[in-house]
């Protein structure tokens, strides 16, 4: 079943009609490389319509064919208005209108071509600075949590090494207490030995702190 959740604007928009119509362009045109596909039987392919988006916008090639999809929707409903025109009324200034027949005439077009092309280009352009704004906030975004989490890391080495020394700390002054305060003479061999044990509990205190800091940064929203 398609999940639940905040939709874009435009795919609100349609109708059962043109769902239908968007989600069998998405199948024909779906990337290869991309999984999952959509299931191609006519029910399923309305029901998970809006997964199929949610799949396409993780990936490049996805949200190209997005806005493919988006452009054609628009041509579609364009063709299927009144046989893809509609009468408008607007005034021009003069010069306005002069500039415009020149364009026409140098492009050897109509002023309307011109006009069609001048509003395709200006909503070109416009999509192209929102999802700008739109990847410029993502990175930042992610820079900042990034941020966030390397601090919270240090922050967790530094509480999982401090409870460790506490507990090598506590030990020695044990030590210390039962030998009245004195340290003990200790032969080459014995001297060797504690270097020994001294270093395996140095490398289980490491890994200690790194399984922590492991699982913090696997379980960390920021890291996802």
């Amino acid at each position: 079943m398609e999940t639940t959740g905040n939709k874009p604007g435009w795919l609100k928009k349609l109708d059962r009609e043109e769902t239908v119509w968007a989600a069998n362009y998405l199948l024909n045109r779906w990337p290869d490389e991309l999984e999952p596909k959509p299931d191609p039987s006519p029910a399923m392919v309305f029901i998970t319509f809006g997964d199929s988006i949610r799949t396409l916008e993780s990936d490049v090639a996805g949200v190209k064919l997005i806005e493919r999809l988006r452009n054609a929707i628009r041509q579609r409903r364009y063709r299927q208005a009144e046989g893809g025109r509609k009468t408008c009324s607007f005034t021009l200034p003069l010069n306005t209108k002069d500039k415009l027949k020149i364009l026409a005439k140098k492009a050897d077009t109509t002023e309307t071509a011109i006009i069609e092309s001048l509003i395709a280009g200006a909503l070109q352009s416009s999509q192209e600075q929102k999802e700008g704004k739109r990847r410029e906030a993502l990175e930042k975004t992610i820079t900042r949590n990034s941020s966030k989490l390397a601090q919270e890391l240090n922050k967790i080495r530094l509480e999982v090494t401090t409870k460790h020394l506490d507990a090598s700390l506590r030990r020695l002054a044990g030590w210390q207490v039962y030998l009245n305060e004195q340290a003990p003479e200790l032969s080459a061999e014995q001297e060797s030995e504690a270097n020994r044990i001294a270093e395996k509990q140095m490398r289980e205190i490491q890994e200690a702190i790194r399984a922590v800091v492991a699982k913090y940064e696997m379980m960390s929203p920021r890291n996802i």
